[in-house]
């Protein structure tokens, strides 16, 4: 039966929406996982880059941009010029294919007038004071924004802010010239057709995707360096290469769409650059953003598996699950101790739940957190709060009923008292139910929680963690 446009507009939403985040690597195997997992990375990246309003910051990005530009372009250059390649700079980025020839002649214009000044003001010093904190507050402002995608509150230190923006400054004008010389080289290369004899066809396909190749590594870099974050590689070079597309895609379309140029010129005369400097600096940055979304979600997306149910979990059931975590980490303490995400792995609980659970067992003071420096990383390993030998499930039922603030304007047990001493006698005989039970006597059968698992390598994976000794 042939079902109408907008039943399958509502089954893909859900789909997107529900079903496909409860397909999990652990019982999704082969080239249907890597599908399901770039669907999921996809929806997140869209479904934050709207929810963050990085269309708003792109604009503001734009904004400092425009202000840092000139002394900007006035720091590679004076750096070209001290390597003395300022012509083979200018000659390159005048004739790359940007769009913005004329615009890039005006601002180099602008910025050898800005280092001429700079070096015989009167205030030497202080042009170049506010060359580099131009700069610095522009990088500043960068991280501000990829720290935000990241939801890191802290920012770096002022002694890393120096350090690193330093050496981003030192990197960036490298990576210019690298890449306007590789074009330059690449393009003579191809159009003079003198290495076509001795170079064969797959050196000479290489030679021709070389800018290409490089603009992608500089977007991985940008995901990797710029937010205080500790962002994967893999993670950093997929939306790298995602962007570093979308980026020339852009470029393709803006140098094929140059007959607007001819319309503003009519309009705004030589004052057409500037709305069409404006636009390509609107949408490099959206695009650039959405690559920092993507990133993000690609290396968080197991954070949201199964999000609905998390959000919706019964107050009986979460109980129940708070038992069972607690009841793992005090029933394998001093030989085990586990991470949050080795938690979730071995109960096969959604990551975003796991890490809402140890976080309230921790605040009720059930558990403590420890770091574990035995590996070759630093990690943070959970430990029982309490006495192990008298522990009991009554007891942490107890703990996260009591765990908050009681302290309104009105005392509601007075006015209604029936119901509260109902209330309290009902859940002090559930409590008492469990007060023989201790958390360490919980009967974890590895064996059957393996065998939930039918994908081999999560199995290995729970089997390597269960055999380690601490």
């Amino acid at each position: 039966m042939t079902k109408n446009p907008v039943t399958l507009v509502r089954l893909a939403i859900k789909f997107l929406t529900y079903d496909v985040w409860r397909m999990t690597a652990e019982n999704v195997s082969g080239t249907f996982r890597y599908f399901i997992s770039i669907i999921k990375a996809l929806f997140l990246s869209v479904r934050f880059f709207l929810a963050d309003r990085m269309m708003e910051k792109a604009s503001a990005l734009t904004y400092y941009t425009m202000l840092s530009i000139v002394p900007l372009f006035a720091m590679i250059l004076g750096i070209a010029k001290g390597f003395n390649v300022q012509d083979l700079l200018q000659e390159s980025l005048a004739h790359a294919e940007t769009g913005q020839d004329e615009t890039i002649t005006y601002i180099f214009r602008f910025a050898d007038s800005y280092l001429e000044h700079a070096k015989t003001g009167v205030i030497m010093g202080l042009g170049i004071v506010m060359l580099i904190w131009v700069i610095y507050s522009l990088i500043g402002n960068i991280e501000a924004v990829f720290n935000g995608i990241w939801q890191q509150k802290k920012g770096r230190s002022t002694v890393r802010k120096v350090t690193d923006y330093l050496s981003i400054m030192i990197v960036i004008p490298i990576l210019i010239f690298l890449v306007c010389g590789l074009q330059i080289a690449s393009h003579t290369f191809l159009s003079s057709g003198i290495l076509d004899e001795t170079l064969s066809a797959t050196l000479r396909f290489i030679l021709r995707w070389v800018p290409y190749i490089l603009i992608i590594i500089v977007f991985t870099l940008v995901y990797m360096v710029i937010p205080n974050a500790k962002v994967k590689f893999t993670n950093a070079l997929v939306a790298g290469a995602v962007a570093g597309v979308g980026f020339l895609a852009f470029q393709n379309l803006y140098i094929n769409g140059q007959i607007w140029v001819s319309k503003y010129s009519a309009i705004y005369g030589s004052f057409a650059a500037l709305p069409l400097l404006l636009l390509w600096l609107q949408m490099s940055w959206v695009i650039c953003l959405y690559g920092a979304e993507l990133s993000f979600a690609a290396q968080n997306m197991k954070n949201f598996e199964f999000e609905e149910d998390t959000q919706n979990i019964s107050r009986r059931y979460y109980d129940f699950l708070c038992a069972v975590v607690c009841g793992l980490i005090y029933n394998s303490f001093p030989e085990r101790k586990f991470t949050t995400e080795q938690i979730s792995l071995i109960l096969h609980l959604p990551s975003k739940l796991t890490g809402n659970i140890v976080s309230h067992l921790r605040d009720v003071d059930v558990i403590d957190e420890a770091i574990d420096n035995k590996g070759k990383e630093e990690q943070h390993v959970w430990l029982p709060g309490k006495p192990v030998g008298e522990y009991s499930f009554g007891q942490l039922l107890e703990d996260i009923d009591t765990h908050g603030s009681t302290d309104f304007r009105y005392d509601y047990t007075e006015l209604f008292s029936n119901e509260w001493h109902t209330i309290t006698d009902m859940r002090a005989a559930e409590k008492n139910a469990g007060r023989d039970f201790l958390l360490r006597d919980l009967k974890v059968d590895y064996e059957k929680l393996q065998n939930l698992c039918g994908n081999s390598k999560f199995q290995k994976k729970i089997s390597e963690l269960l055999s380690r000794k601490d």
